[in-house]
C-alpha cells in the first residue's frame, strides 16, 4: 500500500511539474487581435515572438510595424489554473502584454489567451511553437 501511495504521489509530482514546464520554450506571435468598442479592430500576424524560461522569466521579441512600435522587454510569468500573469521584470519597461490573460485554448504547441486593458478593448493572443 505504501508503495502505491508514493507512486501515485510521484505521478501527480511529475504532472504538476510538466504542466508548468509547458509554456517553456519560444513561442510565435500568431495573432495579436484588438477588438474597441466602436467596432474598430486591429490584428497583427507574425509579428515576433515570445519566450519563456523555467526560471519563471521571459523576454518579448515583437514589431507592430504600423505603430512604429517594437517590444524587447523582460518579463517574469506565473501560470495558474486558466490563466496566466505576465508582469514587467525589474528594470524593464512595460510592455502592451504584460498583464493577466485567460487562457481560453492551452495546448501543448498552441496557446490562445484573452484580456482586456480596462478601456473596453478586448485583447486576443494566439501563440504556437514547433
Amino acid at each position: 500500500m505504501q508503495k502505491f501511495t508514493f507512486l501515485l504521489y510521484l505521478s501527480l509530482v511529475f504532472s504538476l511539474v510538466s504542466c508548468s514546464n509547458e509554456l517553456v520554450h519560444t513561442w510565435n506571435i500568431d495573432n495579436y487581435e484588438i477588438i474597441r468598442e466602436n467596432g474598430k479592430e486591429s490584428s497583427y500576424r507574425n509579428i515576433g515572438t515570445l519566450t519563456f524560461d523555467k526560471e519563471g522569466t521571459g523576454h518579448f521579441n515583437y514589431q507592430i510595424i504600423e505603430n512604429d512600435f517594437i517590444d524587447k522587454s523582460k518579463f517574469t510569468w506565473e501560470k495558474k489554473e486558466g490563466y496566466i500573469l505576465i508582469k514587467p521584470a525589474s528594470n524593464s519597461s512595460e510592455s502592451k502584454l504584460t498583464k493577466a490573460w485567460i487562457i481560453t485554448e492551452d495546448k501543448a504547441k498552441k496557446q490562445i489567451w484573452k484580456s482586456t486593458d480596462g478601456d473596453y478593448k478586448i485583447q486576443i493572443l494566439e501563440l504556437s511553437r514547433n
